[in-house]
This record gives structure tokens, sequence and C-alpha cells, in this order.
């Protein structure tokens, strides 16, 4: 059996090439079967690699069915980044809106968001107790005896936080303790409200107590409501500039006693008294 494998791979073949016209013998080749077998499988094997290394290794692999290209492969990670920041955004903007039904529809409940802004709670009563930086900065500003500047120097490094929304006078100003929490601005009839600072309008709309009302967004966390409008200048969605007009002062809702801005500004769950943040 090994001696006729043997014979049969070292059996030698002849490859004549000849000119058809004259016979003359041009080349001559000698092989083997075994030769044959083996160049074959070393022809294979090399047009293997060499198609191997084209597919990896050059712009060709992108047009093979099923494979996606890198751009299509960064493009997909991309995408699904921003989908998980949009959840988390539609989320946190889900717990905003929930605020300002509450705050719109004089809910005495007030929701309260972590810092994280993944958590958030109720309470049913406002804390009026002196915070831990109100104690701190009273401490200091009494040991420089600078009680009696205190408030001038607030507004002064607030002035340039908050624009006034219009040059009025104020006919009631903010309370705690009656659930006042806003400063009631009176000006001329037909006078344009501006945006106390630049953010985006969260709120544009009517209810049968505060009127036209409209909400801006702003910077770290502050929210600012302009209520009883007689008209809003801006829709939802849109990005207003500090100083820019966006809505007109007028006398609607049932709670309204007269032509007037109610201007509240919050953060964080929290009414605060714009009065310590804008020079009016």
């Amino acid at each position: 059996m090994k001696n006729n494998l043997s014979t049969y791979f070292k059996k030698k073949f002849r490859l004549v090439i000849l000119n058809e016209t004259s016979l003359e013998e041009k080349a001559v080749f000698k092989i083997s079967t075994g030769g044959i077998i083996w160049r074959s499988l070393l022809a294979f094997f090399s047009i293997f690699l060499i198609c191997f290394c084209i597919i990896v290794y050059s712009p060709v692999k992108q047009y093979i069915p099923g494979k996606a290209s890198n751009l299509v492969q960064k493009n997909l990670i991309s995408l699904s980044i921003k989908s998980d920041s949009l959840e988390r955004v539609l989320s946190i903007q889900s717990l905003y809106l929930k605020n300002f039904e509450a705050i719109l529809n004089g809910d005495s409940s007030v929701l309260y968001y972590s810092d994280d802004t993944t958590g958030v709670f109720t309470e049913t009563e406002l804390s009026l107790s002196v915070s831990k930086e109100d104690s701190l900065l009273r401490q200091r500003v009494e040991r420089e005896d600078l009680g009696s500047l205190n408030n001038n120097i607030k507004k002064e490094r607030s002035f340039f936080l908050f624009y006034p929304p219009f040059d009025g006078m104020i006919s009631d100003s903010f309370n705690l303790y009656n659930n006042h929490f806003a400063i009631d601005l009176v000006a001329k009839k037909g006078t344009k409200i501006k945006s106390i600072s630049q953010g985006t309008v969260i709120v544009s709309d009517w209810n049968p107590e505060s009127g036209y009302v409209i909400g801006v967004q702003h910077e770290n966390n502050f929210i600012s409501f302009y209520k009883h409008c007689s008209r809003l200048l801006k829709r939802v969605g849109d990005f207003v500039e500090m100083g820019e007009h966006i809505a007109i002062i007028g006398n609607s809702g049932e709670l309204s006693t007269g032509p007037h801005l109610h201007l509240e500004l919050w953060k964080g769950g929290t009414p605060l008294n714009p009065a310590d943040y804008i020079s009016f």
C-alpha cells in the first residue's frame, strides 16, 4: 500500500507547449503528482490569506452585507449614550413639571429635589427654620459689625444675577407666614414684563386662579414665575435672554385684585424672596 502511494505521488508528468503551426517545442515542464498537489494547496492558502487581509484591513469590509462600518458603530454608540441621557433629562423634567403643577394649583405640598435629582419626596409644610448657611453668614456679619449693610451687600451681589422685570412699585411683599411666596409689582397698563435672567420657558398657560402664567427655568436650578399677566409673548420651549420681553402685565385670574405682576422665585422646590436677589 505504501509503495503504491509513493509510486503515485512520484509519478511524473511532462507538460509541453508547442507552436501550433510549426509544432516547435516552446517550453517543457516536468512535474510529479505530489508537486501538483502541494502547489495547488499553496496557491489556495495564498489566495485565502490575501482575501482575508483585504477584508480585515481594507475599507472593502464596509461593503460586506451584515458588516457595519466604523462610522455606523460610532453613531450607534453615540445614539445609545444620548438616549440614556435623554431618558434621565425627561425623568428630571417630569419631576419639575409635577412641582410646577402643584405650585400653580396652590397646593401646600412642595416637591423637593435632591442634589443628584434622582430622589424626590413631599413636605407637607414649608420649613421656616434658618439654614446653616444663613446662620454662618449672620455670625460673620455680626462679628464684623456690618449688619446694617447686609441688605445692600446682598442686593449689589444679586443685581448681577437677576434683572428687574420692569420699573414698578412693590404693592405686597414676600411673606411665608401667610403663604404669599412672591412680590407684587404695580406698573402702568400695557407694561411689558422682562425675564429676570436667561433660561428656557417651561410654563406658558392659563389657570382660573392665577390667570395667564409664564415660568422660566434659569441656571443653578432657579425658576421664576410671572402670574396674572394679560398676554403671554413666549411659548414652552422658547429660550429667552436676560431682559427679554416675555409677557404683558395684567389682571387675569380669580386671585388678582388689580393690574399687577405676581413674581415668584424658586430654587430646588423652595420659595425665595425675590427682593433678596433683585434690586427693585
